[in-house]
């Protein structure tokens, strides 16, 4: 929230340059300032993983799995979902492609996140836009498969099918690795989780621009939200 608070500038002197330098110049600094913001909360999450990874007596540094990785790998094909996915993910990628495929996934839906904040904050100012980010990430949270399915008891046979749709509806199990396909199912690919958040956070970006240039609200003295 304390990233999100500093996009957009409606302040006075953001006024002062929007009418120096116009609407587009503005509105694309606030994109580029939302591109960096993501980047910069990713780089954080990366960050303190790996610090925190840094307290085990087993760092393993090089592009290779750790020997709990590759035993876990074996394990039963009924075992649990997150197990199913290491042995998936160990077959099919390294731990320096696994880091970087869901490092971008989650900073797509970071920014994904600016964004939303960007277009609530130019329609109805700054309160709405933090308000519309807490209400999709609780949304978010809520479509977690699991508490979904206890919440609403739904039945064993059919619990696959509403994870599968879950995992299409929910833009945090686009950005949640577990969550894809890997090489069976009918759960979203990366490839295709990709597609989705650039197609969501396109749309955004086109009724920012909408709504910056039809808001004149946020041109005359700033907002004080």
């Amino acid at each position: 929230m304390l990233f999100l608070f500093q996009i957009p500038r409606l302040d006075t002197p953001a006024c002062y340059l929007i009418f120096r330098k116009g609407k587009a110049d503005w509105l694309l600094g606030q994109v580029l300032m939302s591109v960096l913001i993501s980047l910069a909360y990713t780089m954080f999450l990366l960050g303190s993983s790996m610090l925190l990874a840094l307290g085990g007596s087993n760092v393993v540094w090089g592009n290779q799995w750790s020997d709990t990785a590759t035993t876990l790998s074996f394990a039963p094909e009924n075992f649990e979902v997150a197990l199913t996915v290491v042995r998936k993910t160990i077959k099919l990628t390294t731990p320096y492609d696994c880091a970087a495929t869901i490092f971008f996934l989650m900073a797509q839906y970071i920014l994904f996140l600016t964004l939303l904040n960007l277009i609530f904050s130019l329609i109805s100012g700054k309160k709405a836009g933090i308000v519309a980010v807490i209400v999709v990430s609780l949304y978010a949270y809520l479509l977690n498969p699991d508490k979904l399915t206890a919440l609403l008891h739904v039945p064993e046979e059919v619990r696959y099918v509403a994870n599968v749709i879950v995992a299409w509806i929910s833009p945090l199990n686009h950005a949640t690795y577990a969550m894809h396909r890997f090489g069976y199912g009918n759960f979203p690919s990366i490839l295709q989780s990709h597609m989705v958040f650039g197609i969501i956070n396109l749309g955004l970006l086109l009724g920012s621009w909408f709504s910056v240039k039809k808001t004149e609200r946020i041109f005359l003295g700033g907002s004080h939200d």
